[in-house]
C-alpha cells in the first residue's frame, strides 16, 4: 500500500535517518525538541508520535512511562522503530498523517514531525492537522514541527553553497513561495516539500481548528556559532548555547534564523 509520494519513501529508504539525530546539528535538534515536548507532558499520557521515523522520541517517551504509538509511512522506519521498542515498549503502525489508525478523542498529546514539511500542498497539511484534532482528547495538545522558509538560504550562506546556481534558485523559490524542490545533483537534501513562514504556519493551525499556545524555535540562533561542533562538545558552552535559545525563543522576529520551529496548540472550543 502506498502511503506517501514515492520520492519521499525512496529518500528515507536510502538515507540513514536512524543516525541523523546523533550527527551534525542533530544532537542540538534532539535536545531542544525534548525540552519543548517536556513542557506538555502529563503523567502517564497517551501520546501519538506522527512521522516518528525510527523511534528516537517514542523510545524516550515510553521510557518516561507514557503510552506511545508511533505512526510513520516508511516501512524501513517502522522496522527500525520496532527494534527500538524492545527496551521501552511502544506501538508501531505504518500509516499516514491524514488517515490515523487511532480512536477519536483518545490522545493526550500528538507530536507531528514530518507531515507539515513533507506535504507540499496546504489542503494536505490542513487535512493532516484536522485528522490529528479528531484524535485528540478535548483538553489535548498538538505539537507541530515545521521548517522555516529561510532555512535553506541561511544554511547555504553559512556553508558557502549559496553561490551554486541551482542552490540559489532553490533558496529563491523557498523564500518566495515556500515550495522546496531540491536540485537533482544534491540527493542528500530533503525531497519535495514545503517550508513555512511562521505566519503561514499559524494560519494553517487556525484553519484546522486550533488555538495557538506558543510558537518557538527549535535550534534558534545557536547553530550559527562558527565553531558550533567544538562548542557543543564543551558542557559549559553547550549550556550557554541552550540558554541563548531560551532567552530569545519568545522573539518572533528571530524565528526565521532557526531551521525548525514548533507550534503548540489546543483545539478551539468555538470551531
Amino acid at each position: 500500500m502506498k502511503f506517501i509520494d514515492s520520492s519521499i519513501d525512496q529518500f528515507y529508504t536510502q538515507s540513514q535517518e536512524e543516525l541523523r539525530l546523533s550527527t551534525g546539528l542533530g544532537p542540538l535538534e534532539f535536545e531542544r525538541n525534548k525540552i519543548l515536548i517536556s513542557r506538555y507532558l502529563t503523567p502517564s499520557a497517551k501520546i501519538a508520535d506522527i512521522g516518528g521515523g525510527p523511534g528516537h522520541y517514542a523510545q524516550w517517551l515510553a521510557g518516561l512511562g507514557h503510552d506511545v504509538t508511533l505512526i510513520d509511512p516508511v516501512k524501513k522506519h517502522i522496522n527500525q522503530a520496532k527494534k527500538r521498542s524492545g527496551k521501552n515498549f511502544f506501538r508501531c503502525i505504518q500509516g499516514e498523517a491524514r488517515h490515523l489508525a487511532l480512536d477519536d478523542a483518545s490522545q493526550d498529546l500528538i507530536i507531528m514531525h514530518g507531515p507539515l514539511y513533507h506535504l507540499q500542498h496546504e489542503d494536505e497539511r490542513i487535512a493532516a492537522l484536522r485528522e490529528a484534532g479528531r484524535k485528540l482528547k478535548k483538553d489535548g495538545i498538538i505539537l507541530g514541527f515545521a521548517i522555516t522558509h529561510s532555512a535553506s538560504a541561511v544554511a547555504a550562506l553559512h556553508s558557502g553553497l549559496i553561490y551554486h546556481h541551482d542552490i540559489l534558485a532553490m533558496c529563491t523559490e523557498e523564500l518566495s513561495s515556500g515550495i522546496h524542490e531540491p536540485p537533482s545533483e544534491f540527493p542528500f537534501m530533503l525531497p519535495a516539500g514545503f517550508y513555512h513562514r511562521p505566519s503561514e504556519l499559524l494560519t494553517e493551525f487556525s484553519l484546522a481548528g486550533f488555538e495557538t499556545i506558543e510558537m518557538v524555535p527549535v535550534e534558534g540562533l545557536a547553530w550559527l556559532d562558527g565553531s558550533f561542533f567544538e562548542s557543543w562538545a564543551d558542557p559549559v558552552k553547550r549550556s550557554q548555547l541552550l540558554r541563548l535559545i531560551q532567552i530569545t525563543e519568545k522573539d518572533r522576529e528571530l524565528l526565521c534564523f532557526s531551521p525548525h520551529i514548533m507550534v503548540a496548540a489546543k483545539l478551539n472550543a468555538d470551531f
